[in-house]
């Protein structure tokens, strides 16, 4: 994707603010709504699935996050997904930390036997316990460099975070430009890139291209928040830069990388 095209559907988010309905994890659910809102979005966090229908139906886009799983997440996340379905909405499904139990990989598995289309986003060690069906016991961390198979579902596609973020769909794969080594590990980072694609996808409509814009505009936001004098700072630095994600600054950067 060229620049304009990627800070467009930035632009698009603050212009039409979609209703982004995310299944959120307690440990970083503030961030992912204060960053949905910063893009522009507008956040709606259900969680029971006695509503999951009704919700499903009224959103724009959604974001399936699976940290802190329990017995009710699973069947709140398998009613989406369903309605998914049948009402051919844009998802994203974001399996935190799959590989560190077998409660957590059986309930993942199980979902991606419901037939949806949409964008997996996880790391490289959720990935890998995704396509070989073991665990790598890493809690919810990539501490390891490993093989990913480019072979995906039809209908799907995976946003692999990393140093450099690689995107994988049948027949393809691309990996997009290496980010600047990491001064701070903020927590829920990894979540809010998934909330940012389902904003994204929300717009486009297509995967890839949804997936490539929420990398690179993650990206920026990273990188910006780097530059503070410590962490708490830091989070707001990188709440600040979303919303800068429709401006000049953010298109000069993107050309700068691109060079």
């Amino acid at each position: 994707m060229e620049p304009e095209e990627i800070q467009e559907i930035f632009q698009k988010i603050r212009e039409k603010q979609p209703l982004i309905h995310m299944i959120p994890n307690a440990v970083s659910a503030t961030l992912c709504a204060d960053g949905l809102s910063a893009l522009g979005a507008r956040p709606l966090m259900a969680v029971a699935p006695q509503e999951m229908q009704e919700i499903v139906k009224q959103a724009d886009g959604i974001v399936i996050n699976l940290g802190q799983p329990t017995p009710e997440k699973r069947e709140a996340a398998r009613l989406v997904l369903e309605t998914v379905v049948q009402e051919e909405k844009p998802v994203v499904l974001d399996p935190v930390g799959c590989g560190a139990s077998v409660f957590r990989l059986k309930m993942v598995q199980e979902l991606l036997e419901i037939p949806w289309k949409g964008i997996i986003k996880g790391n490289q060690s959720e990935v890998y316990s995704i396509q070989q069906n073991l665990l790598t016991q890493e809690g919810i961390d990539s501490r390891e460099d490993r093989t990913l198979s480019a072979m995906t579902k039809e209908g799907r596609v995976l946003l692999v975070s990393g140093v450099a973020d690689r995107i994988l769909w049948k027949g393809g794969s691309k990996t997009l430009q290496k980010k600047e080594q990491r001064v701070y590990n903020i927590v829920g980072t990894g979540c809010l890139l998934g909330a940012i694609t389902g904003a994204c996808y929300s717009i486009t409509k297509e995967p890839k291209q949804a997936a490539e814009a929420a990398s690179v505009g993650m990206a920026y936001a990273l990188e910006q928040a780097d530059k503070a004098v410590g962490y708490g700072q830091a989070k707001v630095v990188l709440l600040d830069a979303l919303t800068q994600l429709e401006e000049v600054r953010f298109l000069n950067w993107m050309r700068g990388k691109e060079q």
